[in-house]
């Protein structure tokens, strides 16, 4: 079995015999204070969920090459929030072209559009759901209390108009329901990104 740790080949112990007990083992013994784990690559595919328990449960024979990059944890914070407040403001944008290709009556790529908006939504909901220490900020339109209850109305409406292919209601529901919701977004993105640097 072939690990590697920042590059540089490891040996494991022979009684690591599962992914979870080579995580434990490299989190305990090589993982410095102030470390984190950055990418995990199972069988050369790269493994998001790696601390999943059925991930974790997988026999490392079975696994393949396994490569596991670290990274200063005050590093990754900041990467990652810098990333996060690109990804939210490219959503911003995005929203605004869906209502211009609509007004345009370019309507199949204003759906192709809305469908790449509805996962980015999707999965700043789920970042933006966690409690992970956001610094709201005081002029926010929408507190992360409302998040979920005016998403699920907006979504419901977006819905309802996507499929009676009502555009101008469908561009309602971007300008005035996601799009508050996004900004909102984005100030807790900045509020965060000023309070930890």
């Amino acid at each position: 079995m072939d690990v590697t740790l920042n590059k540089h080949s490891i040996e494991v112990p022979a009684d690591v015999a599962t992914w979870g007990e080579l995580l434990t083992w490299l989190e305990t013994g090589y993982v410095k204070a102030g470390q984190c784990i950055t990418h995990v690559y199972l069988g050369g595919a790269e493994t998001l969920n790696y601390r999943d328990a059925l991930t974790c449960d997988q026999d490392l024979e079975t696994a393949g090459s396994i490569a596991v990059e670290c990274g200063d944890f005050d590093t990754v914070v900041s990467e990652s929030m810098e990333e996060l407040d690109r990804e939210v403001n490219a959503a911003v944008v995005l929203t605004g072209e869906i209502v211009r290709l609509l007004e345009n009556r370019q309507e199949e790529e204003a759906y192709n559009r809305l469908a790449q908006l509805l996962d980015y939504i999707r999965i700043f909901y789920a970042v933006f759901s966690e409690d992970l220490g956001w610094s709201e900020a005081a002029d926010v339109e929408i507190s992360r209390t409302e998040f979920s209850t005016i998403l699920e109305r907006a979504l419901i409406q977006l819905i309802a108009a996507q499929e009676n292919r009502m555009w101008v209601s469908i561009c309602d529901v971007l300008e005035y329901e996601i799009t508050p919701v996004l900004e909102s977004w984005q100030k807790l993105v900045e509020g965060t990104r000023a309070h930890i640097n």
